[in-house]
């Protein structure tokens, strides 16, 4: 049911800022090598600042896409750092707001999946020898199924229910201004 409802909150959101991200460029196999760049330090950064957020209110919470980010822009001679008050832009402050932020955070394995059977297609990107975050391992996934049973396992009262739905949307939010702000040159 909250499954359910995130998702429906959201879509428009979602659809939003997913046209707003370079990854689209993956899928039309027209991506150059500095957008994948710019690709990987723009997700690094919101994800290195959302995954800590989430962990601290919910027992058990992994994180993973951000030590996976960081060996791909390692590999590209790329430095992780997030850039001076872009953490202030994001909070979290209940379990039921790190839940709705989990949503969106667990919910791109499903994306990243459909990227990854492109990124092999893209002529800029053939000398990566390993893609670390968009590399198509099914685990990802099996994250994302994990996290829906688990979701839909817990009970909500109308006010959770706002908070995770409020905190959801702020996370696609905070996605789009790092997508739209973040440049490879720290700017």
């Amino acid at each position: 049911m909250m499954l359910t409802k995130l998702k429906v909150a959201t879509e428009d959101l979602h659809r939003k800022i997913e046209k707003e991200n370079l990854a689209s460029l993956i899928v039309s196999n027209n991506i150059s090598l500095e957008e994948y760049k710019l690709l990987l330090l723009q997700n690094y950064i919101a994800y290195a600042v959302t995954e800590p957020s989430i962990a601290k209110y919910l027992d058990h919470y992994e994180i993973h896409k951000t030590p996976r980010l960081l060996r791909d822009l390692d590999q590209h001679g790329i430095m992780g750092k997030i850039p001076f008050g872009i953490k202030e832009n994001f909070r979290i402050v209940n379990r039921a707001q790190a839940l709705g932020a989990a949503y969106v955070v667990e919910g791109s394995a499903l994306g990243g999946m459909v990227i990854a059977k492109h990124i092999n297609k893209c002529p800029a990107l053939d000398n990566i020898e390993q893609h670390h975050f968009f590399n198509g391992d099914r685990e990802n996934i099996k994250t994302w199924n994990s996290f829906s049973k688990f979701i839909k396992k817990q009970e909500f009262t109308p006010l959770e229910e706002i908070h995770a739905i409020d905190k959801a949307k702020e996370t696609f939010l905070f996605f789009g201004e790092v997508f739209r702000t973040i440049k490879l040159n720290g700017s």
